[in-house]
């Protein structure tokens, strides 16, 4: 099957999905544990479900019928002790992205664990290139699917800025620039084998994800600096895109009073002041992330931070100056729960929570100055792959459908 062939899902009936309301919420924990857990029989289903015998057969025939689970060839006859198994087990998961100096595509199973990783250093700076990367390691990706013979239930795109609109565009994107580009459309042109079920993802929503998860937090802002200034908000469990898809959107911020033009237009951007290339061109490492990546750039900025480098210094607590003072704006609107730091500003987390905290309010005892909590990232470079596989999963778990065929 030519991986996400639209065509390959005609002979579905998709108008009419097997459940809704609260039979659709007992197939989500089925299909989840089966994915965890493999072939399982009812009765353990409900015992780890908590769903009762009545629920657990309704959506279990319901699926067998449907062709989403298949019973074992080798199972006992009596129906209880049947191990189900979906029949999608082999299906996986394709996730891409730019990373701060990589174009890259994982392939993974779909409880997540990953089976291959391709990906091709980048250097250059304009739309096209990057996308002619993207497309080599996706097909790369594609046919060490087709090889092994998993077919492809989903293949996601992370992207940096905001993803909005119909069909959806990226806008303001440090990598493909402030203007709309239909990164989905321009990568299907490259790639046919993509066809049309892609999703584009913000990669700092993903990665918001898997950290709040990882957390145990329904409630957060997150941000980094590595790629370009990412930011999401979630708002119990789940990304607040706002009405135009634009929400969360920090890096264009206008923060700074008479601050210099920004490439979207604005004046005083927080991107003109903290966004990396800015503050490793300040700290005279400009020619160190042209010559070895922007990886090796931000790791000598820590090192001479460490060492108290004047230049170094001067550029990094100029930037935390202006994320804190961003978080001064937006925390009292938001109320999150916690404030998760990504990237290399995770590391240097301390110096954004002083900038945070010198202008909070002092009634009621100085209680409100010492919310919300400002926490490092926990999950490391790979926080928005874990996440956008889980978003990936939970489309998948919601309409079953997607793993027929």
């Amino acid at each position: 099957m030519t991986p996400l062939d639209s065509s390959s899902h005609e002979s579905h009936d998709f108008e009419h999905p097997p459940f809704d309301g609260a039979r659709l919420q007992h197939s989500v924990l089925l299909l989840d544990y089966l994915v965890d857990h493999g072939p399982t029989t009812r009765s353990e289903l409900s015992a780890a479900t908590g769903l009762g015998r009545s629920a657990i057969a309704a959506v279990t025939a319901r699926l067998l019928e449907v062709g989403v689970l298949a019973e074992e060839a080798d199972a006992s006859s009596d129906g209880r002790a049947t191990p189900l198994a979906l029949a999608a087990a082999n299906h996986v998961l394709v996730t891409t992205a730019i990373t701060a100096d990589d174009a890259i595509a994982t392939v993974a199973s779909l409880d997540g664990a990953e089976l291959a990783r391709f990906g091709e250093p980048h250097s250059v700076a304009d739309r096209g290139g990057l996308l002619e990367l993207l497309s080599v390691v996706l097909r790369r990706a594609l046919s060490y699917a087709d090889r092994g013979g998993f077919p492809v239930a989903d293949v996601t795109l992370l992207v940096d800025g905001s993803v909005a609109g119909t069909p959806e565009v990226v806008v303001g994107s440090g990598r493909f620039g402030p203007e709309p580009i239909d990164v989905a459309a321009e990568l299907r042109a490259r790639v046919p084998a993509l066809g049309d079920t892609v999703t584009v993802v913000p990669a700092a929503i993903a990665a918001a994800t898997a950290e709040g998860d990882a957390l145990g937090v329904r409630d957060l802002l997150y941000l980094d600096g590595d790629t370009a200034i990412g930011s999401a908000i979630i708002v119990d469990g789940r990304p607040l895109r706002g009405g135009h898809g634009l929400a969360a959107s920090l890096a264009h911020l206008p923060i700074v009073p008479s601050g210099r033009r920004c490439e979207c237009g604005q004046r005083g951007c927080l991107a003109t002041v903290a966004d990396p290339s800015q503050v490793i061109e300040r700290a005279g490492l400009a020619r160190l992330e042209a010559d070895r990546g922007r990886t090796a750039a931000l790791e000598e900025l820590l090192v001479r931070l460490e060492a108290s480098e004047d230049r170094a210094t001067w550029s990094w607590l100029d930037a935390a100056l202006w994320i804190g003072r961003t978080l001064q704006a937006v925390a009292p609107a938001l109320d999150p729960a916690v404030v998760v730091v990504g990237g290399y500003w995770g590391r240097l987390v301390g110096d954004i929570e002083k900038s945070f905290r010198e202008n909070r309010p002092t009634i009621g005892g100085g209680v409100l100055a010492s919310v919300p909590l400002l926490a490092a990232a926990t999950l490391g470079s790979d926080a928005a792959l874990v996440g956008a596989r889980r978003q990936a999963r939970g489309r998948l778990v919601a309409e079953p459908m997607l793993l027929v065929g």
